[in-house]
């Protein structure tokens, strides 16, 4: 097994992130299920108590993450109203890492990256250190760079979460030591060093056209109101089955792409009890857009 670097989480806690910022810590057990979540300011979390306690969930196959943006101080939940202030522009290459970086450097529109977070053989997540970023136009980015560079698209909200390098990744066997390359990680970007997204539109099809004149909220809008008024999912009381009808109304009745409705469900998902960790509620949306039975567009024919 490879020899564990315990400065390493620390490097990267210190570099990426201002001293009296929140994080959020997230572990998270495959084989079990199990979930944990702890939010605090960085001091609290580079302590050696909390790192010593990380360290033996980690050496219980608890995988540890921790939230790419920083929070509002007392916040308990990781939610998108939750970001306090943008650190990081960030992508997940989840497959072909060498490649998406070769795609990076050949780009004379995007700086070089601060460092990169090699997660599992094949897979790493980029970082950019910036500041004067809004959520509204980090998230515009990221989910343009993940559709030009063939990154993991459900890796766009700036609640989002990476890794913690120096611990192990257990989802696979054997375990990866999670390890990181800092390449300018002295730099700070801001918005001007990267393109202006483009907003993606799609043509609306012939049955959305004959009822433009009804549909005076676009799908994303109309979505985000259901989703206000819906209950959450509680464990014992049918939260799978209720997750699996909500993201059928998102994906096929809105007709969002799966990048868009995980956005959207990061709110409503913050109420679930308990809530839904990434990868499952992305897993979620898959099945619903492949298994499920909502007409695609139904909802966009209705009175918003």
């Amino acid at each position: 097994m490879a020899r564990v670097d315990v400065r390493a989480p620390l490097r990267f806690l210190h570099a990426g992130y201002q001293p009296d910022d929140w994080v959020a810590v997230f572990l998270k057990a495959y084989d079990t299920g199990g979930t944990a979540q702890r939010v605090g300011p960085l001091s609290w979390v580079t302590s050696p108590r909390f790192q010593a306690w990380l360290r033996s969930r980690n050496a219980a196959r608890w995988n540890v993450y921790v939230s790419v943006n920083v929070l509002t101080p007392t916040k308990r939940s990781r939610t998108r109203d939750a970001v306090r202030a943008i650190r990081h522009v960030f992508v997940e290459a989840d497959h072909d890492a060498p490649g998406v970086l070769a795609a990076i450097a050949a780009r004379p529109d995007l700086p070089p990256p601060s460092y990169v977070l090699h997660s599992s053989p094949n897979r790493a997540h980029v970082f950019w250190r910036v500041t004067d970023f809004t959520s509204d136009r980090v998230e515009a980015l990221q989910k343009q760079l993940a559709h030009e560079l063939d990154t993991d698209q459900a890796a766009t909200s700036c609640s989002q979460t990476t890794r913690l390098p120096g611990f192990f990744n257990h989802k696979y066997t054997p375990p990866h030591l999670v390890t990181i390359e800092y390449r300018r990680a002295d730099h700070v970007y801001s918005p001007a060093d990267f393109p202006v997204p483009v907003p993606r539109v799609t043509p609306p099809g012939p049955r959305r056209a004959a009822h433009s004149a009804v549909t005076r909220l676009d799908p994303g809008a109309r979505a985000q109101r259901y989703l206000a008024a819906l209950p959450p999912a509680i464990a014992g009381q049918h939260g799978d089955l209720h997750t699996f009808r909500v993201c059928c109304r998102l994906v096929r009745g809105f007709a969002l792409s799966d990048a868009d409705a995980f956005a959207l469900l990061m709110d409503w998902n913050a109420r679930c009890e308990p809530p839904w960790p990434e990868r499952e509620l992305m897993d979620k949306l898959y099945r619903a857009r492949r298994y499920g039975r909502e007409p695609i567009c139904g909802l966009l024919e209705a009175q918003p």
